[in-house]
């Protein structure tokens, strides 16, 4: 037993190579690299974008222009569908739009029209506006900026 002791600490034998040494391995998936290739597209063009608008982006205050899509009997009277169009660089709030024929008259508030985009609503006539010279226009908004 003794013997088995002293030939564990000493050794006559040669000493080992180290194992050669290999290349590193790469250990992200080729998916991984797409996906994060796709994420630096997207948010390289939402940064380029929004740089673009803020150079050179329509500026100024709403521009509001009301246009009449159609005409829609209904129990009660006509419903005159409309699209309220910003061209402003602005976004306008509590848009006031009316609708005046020469026997009536209709308004409606829309909400909020982002700038460069449209919203719709509709006014509510008794007679159908269409056979009387129907004249619409926005009458007023709020900032909301």
């Amino acid at each position: 037993m003794a013997r088995a002791r002293a030939s564990r600490g000493t050794s006559n034998a040669a000493p080992r190579k180290p194992a050669p040494k290999r290349a590193p391995v790469n250990d992200i998936p080729p998916l991984e690299w797409v996906a994060a290739g796709v994420g630096l597209v997207l948010a390289s063009t939402a940064i380029g974008l929004t740089a673009w608008d803020a150079m050179f982006g329509v500026k100024g205050p709403p521009a509001i222009e009301v246009r009449l899509k159609r005409v829609t009997p209904t129990a009660h009277g006509y419903v005159a569908e409309i699209e309220a169009i910003n061209h402003g660089g602005a976004p306008a709030a509590q848009v006031q739009i009316e609708g005046q024929t020469s026997k009536e008259a209709a308004s409606v508030t829309i909400d909020y029209i982002p700038e460069q985009s449209t919203a719709s609503g509709g006014l509510i006539f008794e007679d159908d506006p269409r056979l009387a010279a129907l004249k619409l226009r926005a009458t007023g908004f709020a900032d909301a900026s």
